[in-house]
């Protein structure tokens, strides 16, 4: 049943956390950690709650040739050094508690070390285009999804792009209003706990050949005596039709990506445990 103190408790009575508390958000980057983008994402994910954020850049020089000059290793450290800084003193001033780390080498290996040491809730992953990104060449973001457990989201970020807009156009494009989507899922137990405490997972080939979470545009509420626990999450409308799987009775049905899902915040709309 639900406590007040903000915890689950399961079947053998242990106190589990629930969405909404102080969460942990490791960031990998390198020549793009300070980027807006990065810097957006992480605000975004971070919520309304409080959060403490881990950047690692993995220190690299600038080619392999240059991993055999001690002075082209130090420039690549001290640049990296300022690129975190930056990035940090963004985060700072946004109320976000976030510190900055040079990892090592590989960015792969970074990411072990840190994820040891920091624990974290979930990762973001930061490269350039795919047409300069080294990273994607090497299947970094792939590896580190097949690696961890953990909700995995990777922004691209384009810095000569940030740049142009920047300094060419200082003025806000115009934006239209964002329609969004109220879907619904009903979770039983098991998968309520790893919900609330890891995010969704996908499920291989869950309607067809399509793998992902199942959500509705209508709550199952008929389904509650077998499945206790509704979560309700928020979507771009002109995103989640891109993912509906069609109706029934009226109810629309759709698969999402897990990483879709969990990047936008789903939150439990009503939790039954008694038996």
């Amino acid at each position: 049943m639900a406590a007040a103190d903000g915890h689950l408790t399961n079947s053998s009575g242990a106190s589990v956390p629930v969405m909404g508390e102080r969460r942990r958000i490791l960031v990998l980057a390198n020549e793009t950690c300070a980027g807006t983008a990065v810097c957006e994402e992480i605000r975004y994910r971070a919520g309304r709650g409080e959060a403490e954020v881990l950047v690692v850049a993995p220190a690299l020089a600038g080619s392999r040739l240059g991993h055999w000059f001690s002075s082209n290793i130090e420039a690549a450290r001290e640049s990296a050094q300022e690129r975190l800084a930056s990035s940090v003193a963004a985060l700072t001033s946004a109320g976000l508690y976030a510190q900055g780390q040079l990892g090592d080498g590989d960015p792969l290996q970074a990411l072990d070390d840190a994820v040891r040491v920091f624990t974290p809730d979930e990762i973001i992953i930061s490269t350039h285009p795919p047409t300069r990104s080294n990273w994607l060449e090497r299947r970094v973001v792939q590896r580190a999804r097949e690696r961890y457990p953990l909700p995995i989201t990777h922004v691209v970020v384009d810095l000569v792009h940030e740049a142009a807009l920047t300094h060419d156009d200082p003025r806000p494009s115009p934006r239209q209003p964002t329609r969004m989507l109220t879907l619904y899922r009903t979770a039983g137990y098991d998968e309520a706990l790893v919900a609330q405490t890891r995010g969704f997972e996908n499920v291989r080939n869950v309607v067809g050949d399509k793998s992902g979470v199942v959500f509705t545009d209508a709550p199952a509420l008929a389904a509650a005596e077998h499945d206790p626990t509704v979560f309700v999450v928020d979507v771009p409308e002109e995103r989640a039709v891109a993912y509906e799987v069609g109706s029934e009775d009226g109810v629309r049905r759709f698969v999402l990506p897990a990483e879709f899902v969990n990047r936008h915040s789903p939150r439990v709309l009503t939790t039954d445990w008694s038996e």
